[in-house]
């Protein structure tokens, strides 16, 4: 409950007596009348007028009186706002309590105006306060303090979500935002398309033969760079032995190597033996400074070759042969849901199951007679 004090008639009465043409101020106080002890009431002195801001307002500190108390937290605010027709309203406000119960006189408030070489004083009227003291079941146990408990971070985080999910929702937008904006201003910036195709998966062979080709076209050996020549040549062997046949190649040595070629090409051991050579020349080049003739490296790198053409060979007989059976799969299942089109085994037996001699279209004499054709041989022998 509020309860407004004013003091408009009295400035009425002052202002033509002081010789004042400017509109008068209005000087009211509102205040909260009833409340628990203990709870922060509210107080609000109030100026209306042109320059509200030469009225003197009462100044409090401590106590309203006797029985009020100012809270000393967010005890003063003072705020100004503005109306269509140009007068001010300025706002000085309170918060005061009572701790104990009962009803107390809110006091009479003063405030100064400039008139002239003078100042009038308003004062506001008095009103009354009531506090209420909460009921308290006195028949009841008394209960301890509740422990403390600690609140998990999902709860946390669901608090805050529930209570600012429009912000979060518009920050988050944002972010998006703007890192799309960067996005596409650094792909134009560099003339990229903004959407890329997506690309292919190249089969590791040949991926490994493209290598190879590329290396050829090097001529690392004919520029006397051997020794890369024979890094790269039995790179490219170890990464498509590791991509495509699951060996570590990358990190084995010739020795482990070497085994389990033998275990992969059991039908083909030369195989094998020819792929470790090449690394046995590579690792001599690279670590003894060994030489190679000009025959040995053409010799290195057709093993290789051979080798990755032969098992590109067989991938793609393998792929070939899973994709007749794929389709044969797939004629056989469209012939077993449509069995209405085959033709039946009986259709062209109709006429011949019981005399396959007879034409078709033609009576048969072992067709069973009908009492006509019998009464046709028994009339004669009535005669």
């Amino acid at each position: 409950m509020k309860r407004i004090s004013t003091c408009l008639l009295g400035c009425l009465l002052a202002l033509p007596a002081a010789g004042f043409t400017h509109t008068p101020p209005r000087i009211w106080v509102e205040y909260d009348t009833a409340g628990m002890i203990g709870d922060a009431m509210k107080l609000s002195l109030r100026c209306e007028s042109t320059n509200p801001e030469n009225v003197n307002f009462p100044f409090l500190q401590g106590q309203i009186s006797t029985d009020l108390s100012l809270i000393p937290t967010d005890s003063l605010r003072v705020d100004t706002s503005f109306d269509a027709g140009g007068l001010k309203t300025k706002t000085v406000s309170y918060l005061f309590s009572s701790y104990r119960e009962g009803r107390y006189t809110m006091p009479s408030f003063c405030f100064e105006y400039p008139a002239g070489d003078s100042l009038l004083t308003y004062c506001t009227d008095t009103g009354t306060v009531h506090f209420y003291a909460p009921e308290v079941d006195t028949t009841a146990s008394i209960k301890g303090i509740a422990p403390a408990f600690n609140v998990s971070k999902k709860e946390l985080v669901k608090e805050y979500w529930a209570k600012y999910d429009i912000c979060l929702w518009i920050v988050l937008a944002a972010a998006l935002a703007c890192a799309a904006i960067a996005c596409i201003c650094r792909k134009w910036k560099r003339k990229e398309p903004l959407f890329m195709p997506r690309k292919t998966a190249v089969p590791p062979v040949v991926r490994a033969l493209a290598s190879l080709k590329q290396l050829k076209e090097k001529q690392l050996w004919q520029n006397n760079l051997i020794k890369d020549y024979y890094t790269e040549l039995t790179d490219i062997l170890r990464i498509y032995l590791s991509e495509a046949m699951g060996i570590p190649a990358v990190e084995m040595t010739n020795e482990e190597l070497r085994i389990a070629l033998k275990n992969r090409f059991p039908a083909k051991p030369g195989e094998g033996q020819k792929l470790t050579d090449v690394l046995d020349t590579a690792t001599l080049v690279k670590f003894a400074k060994v030489l190679p003739g000009i025959a040995e490296h053409e010799n290195c790198y057709d093993i290789v070759k051979d080798f990755l053409e032969s098992q590109k060979k067989e991938q793609d007989e393998a792929r070939a042969a899973e994709n007749a059976n794929s389709a044969g799969n797939a004629d056989a299942a469209d012939a077993a849901a449509k069995p209405d089109d085959a033709p039946s085994p009986d259709a062209g037996n109709l006429h011949s199951a019981s005399n396959p001699d007879t034409p078709c279209g033609q009576p048969n004499d072992s067709t069973p007679k009908g009492p006509e054709n019998q009464e046709e041989k028994e009339a004669p022998t009535g005669k």
